[in-house]
């Protein structure tokens, strides 16, 4: 059986669990601290992110995107990267835009502040952190309201990885009390309610709020 390193909350490794979830692929998931890591952990993971991963053979692999594309290889039904190299490529844009774009500032500043700072550490929000955060996010949901186009799903029409690594960004933002105004970004608010009611999705939100409403 697989063993993810991770916790919960984290967009990275929900985006794995999601993952292997429309995969039906079994794994256990080994609780690791983003901000307490072990040498053993390290070892798996050498930047000390997560989450990581141990195959059945007990070799390691790091970075959730790393960590995708390994398991849409092994387990390729359903397909969760297109066939087509410009669609593949744009799968591939779309993921790299929401960990290298949006996380720094949903997850990174507003997320940060408003659940893990506050609710979990018990600490003041950083307001500055906060309302610089909660700025920039017009620049991304304009951007992707244009995307979609009033398509279903990010690339192709079909989900894919894209609306996986998009929409873990943006259900930590609703976890922080943020969310899309339908009325300004109509098409995002379709999208983001579309993908979140797949079963793979909503289990794992449901788990995120059980948690958080274990830390109020």
């Amino acid at each position: 059986m697989l063993t993810l390193y991770g916790a919960l909350l984290s967009p990275f490794v929900r985006k794995v669990r999601i993952v292997l979830a429309e995969k039906k692929v079994e794994y256990e998931l080994v609780p690791q601290s983003p901000f307490e890591k072990s040498a053993e952990f390290l070892k798996k993971s050498p930047l000390g992110r997560i989450p990581a991963l141990d195959d059945e053979q007990g070799r390691s692999l790091a970075d959730s995107s790393i960590i995708a594309e390994y398991l849409e290889e092994r387990f390729p039904e359903p397909a969760l990267l297109p066939r087509d190299p410009y669609e593949r490529a744009r799968v591939r844009w779309f993921d790299e835009y929401a960990d290298g774009g949006m996380a720094p500032t949903l997850t990174g500043k507003i997320f940060f502040q408003r659940v893990v700072n506050t609710s979990l550490m018990k600490n003041k929000p950083d307001e500055a952190a906060l309302a610089d955060g909660i700025q920039e996010l017009a620049r991304f949901f304009t951007y992707l309201e244009d995307e979609i186009d009033g398509n279903d799903y990010l690339v192709g029409n079909t989900f894919s990885l894209a609306d996986i690594s998009v929409g873990c960004q943006l259900i930590n933002l609703r976890h922080a009390h943020i969310s899309i105004d339908a009325a300004e970004h109509p098409t995002l608010r379709r999208w983001f309610d579309r993908v979140t009611s797949r079963p793979s999705i909503a289990a794992l939100i449901e788990q995120d709020q059980g948690f958080l409403g274990h830390q109020t």
